[in-house]
């Protein structure tokens, strides 16, 4: 790479993982099209761009034994990659292409006019992955519900001039700063481009 060119998290994902596992010899079966091929990849480019360098390398070394079909050469499933990948270094939550397009879309203005956004979010560090199900829902309605009790409460004790104890007043300030968090992800596009993820 020159000096004026900027490489893009898929290019940091190709050059030292994707690339080299190309030069061993990794390929897709016969009948997958270029065009899926690539776009496979790309996806698998995005999925794993939050990983530094060292975790990328250590990746690398890892999937060059764990090639599909009799000859050990085909690209494994998406699941063996990140899995293998989460082994060597957890992703950040909010670094989830899903939990970014979650938000940025209907599902997240939908959260914000129900008072769920923070409930949702957590739904997701606890499950990295959407609440789409009806228990999942239940769950997330009831939380919110909780905490928007325990902000009323909160609010409340301080407006007449009570004290409130510390680990509440942290708390308020932990819910405040994620409802600002999260709010920041409704409808917000430019999390969910090329090489956001």
């Amino acid at each position: 790479m020159d000096g004026d060119t900027v490489e893009t998290k898929r290019d940091r994902v190709r050059r030292l993982l994707l690339n080299p596992l190309k030069a061993d010899g990794f390929r897709f079966a016969k009948g997958v099209k270029a065009e899926d091929a690539q776009t496979r990849l790309d996806r698998m480019a995005d999925d794993l761009a939050y990983l530094n360098d060292d975790g990328l390398i250590a990746l690398r070394i890892s999937l060059r034994t764990k090639g599909e079909g009799s000859a050990r050469c085909f690209w494994p499933m998406p699941a063996t990659v990140l899995g293998l990948a989460e082994s060597f270094q957890r992703r950040p939550l909010d670094e989830l292409p899903q939990l970014l397009r979650w938000f940025a879309s209907a599902a997240g203005g939908a959260a914000l006019l129900g008072d769920r956004l923070v409930a949702e979010y957590w739904f997701w560090t606890m499950h990295k992955r959407p609440p789409v199900k009806p228990m999942d829902k239940k769950i997330v309605a009831d939380k919110a519900a909780d905490w928007r009790r325990r902000v009323e409460l909160a609010e409340d004790r301080i407006q007449r001039g009570r004290t409130i104890p510390d680990d509440d007043v942290q708390w308020l300030e932990w819910y405040r700063g994620k409802v600002t968090y999260v709010e920041g992800l409704v409808g917000n596009r430019a999390g969910v481009t090329e090489d956001a993820a």
